[in-house]
């Protein structure tokens, strides 16, 4: 029981920050590369040095790449035609091209095999135990 609200508040508060980050690239247009890199070193810098400390695996911190993963899918889409952003058309075109994308790309597993390709850097099917150190 506990599990699952923890993992429906995870995901609410993944769906906030998603939404927090499309309102920034909506209102300011700024898709610069200094605030790309200052994004991602907030989002990484303490996972990646909790990971080279103790020596775990980057995917056992799963919130941090969950992160990262849906501020650079929010950064692709107000990128792509940036210059039209405030029409509402084009947003609703480009967030219904992302919702066909992600079906294909997570539900269509068995026959296009997109999943694997884009995440086999990431993970694998080798079982793996959690953190190696710690109070548990």
């Amino acid at each position: 029981e506990v599990y699952n609200s923890i993992r429906v508040m995870i995901t609410c508060y993944v769906w906030m920050t998603g939404f927090g980050n499309f309102m920034f690239f909506q209102k300011t247009n700024d898709y610069s590369l200094h605030r790309i890199l200052q994004m991602l070193w907030r989002l990484n810098f303490l996972v990646l040095f909790l990971c080279l400390t103790h020596g775990n695996r980057y995917i056992l911190y799963y919130i941090c790449p969950l992160h990262t993963y849906y501020f650079l899918m929010v950064l692709g889409v107000m990128y792509v035609g940036k210059e039209r952003n405030h029409t509402r058309w084009w947003m609703r075109t480009k967030l219904g091209v992302l919702a066909i994308i992600i079906f294909i790309v997570w539900d269509c597993e068995s026959y296009f095999g997109i999943f694997n390709l884009l995440h086999q850097l990431f993970l694998s099917d080798e079982s793996v135990e959690g953190a190696s150190m710690g109070s548990m």
